[in-house]
């Protein structure tokens, strides 16, 4: 019989679910009856997993992902969307995360390219990776308040931090000088730190140029992105209108 000092003791160090574990196994003659290490182990293993999940389940919450259930198992692999198994479920395994390496996801409106990010993102936060999904539209104006109300510095310390960065609506709008610079010194950090970046555009990387200011800021920002990244091109028609015309 565990005593009771032994029970505080286990709460005192936040391992409340252990001691509850504890208690409820200790009523169980089938686990009394087996060895000391094997008691341990089934103990041990119990907690093990349920921080892994709860690990888990933090970092999905705390990714923001715009499809909160994305998962690589459930991706369509339509013929007409020419998407390369292989590849996805490589990705899937985050080795190009720990590799530093990026993801370039394009197609046109509506074929899935979120989706498939956010299921990469799932994949990662899995493996727990931290993650963090943002569309480029927000990211800037979240930038410009906090340029205004003086958080800069804590705003953008995620963005330049996170394990791995998805950035959607990529190059939607062509970006200006100014929207540039702040992408700049966000990728600036994430290519130093050999931190994973996921953009999600409609536009193929040979039209970037141009819709990045079209000067040497613009020629840097690409460098720092297309040289070290996997290329995904979904093809195919609207996934809405596919669901649209199935329901």
């Amino acid at each position: 019989m565990i005593n009771q000092t032994t029970m505080n003791q286990l709460h005192e160090m936040h391992l409340s679910y252990l001691a509850k574990d504890i208690r409820e196994r200790i009523e169980d003659k089938s686990f009394m009856e087996l060895s000391f290490e094997d008691q341990l182990t089934m103990l041990v293993d119990r907690e093990w997993h349920r921080r892994k999940s709860r690990r888990i389940t933090d970092l999905t919450r705390d990714a923001l992902f715009c499809y909160k259930n994305a998962s690589v198992t459930d991706i369509d692999y339509l013929p007409e969307r020419n998407l390369d198994r292989r590849l996805i479920n490589e990705l899937a395994c985050c080795g190009y995360i720990a590799n530093g390496q990026n993801v370039i996801v394009m197609g046109a409106t509506g074929v899935g390219k979120t989706y498939l990010a956010c299921a990469l993102g799932t994949a990662a936060c899995r493996e727990r990776y931290s993650a963090r999904y943002v569309r480029i539209p927000d990211l800037l104006e979240e930038l410009s308040f906090a340029h205004s109300d003086g958080s800069y510095r804590n705003i953008i310390q995620p963005y330049r931090k996170v394990r791995l960065l998805i950035l959607d609506e990529w190059l939607l709008s062509p970006l200006g000088a100014e929207a540039a610079k702040e992408i700049f010194e966000i990728m600036e950090c994430r290519s130093v730190g050999r931190l994973s970046t996921i953009f999600c555009s409609q536009f193929d990387t040979t039209e970037w140029l141009e819709r990045t200011c079209n000067d040497l800021l613009g020629e840097s920002l690409l460098d720092r992105i297309v040289h070290c990244s996997y290329k995904i091109v979904v093809g195919g028609e609207s996934m809405r209108k596919r669901r649209g015309l199935k329901d």
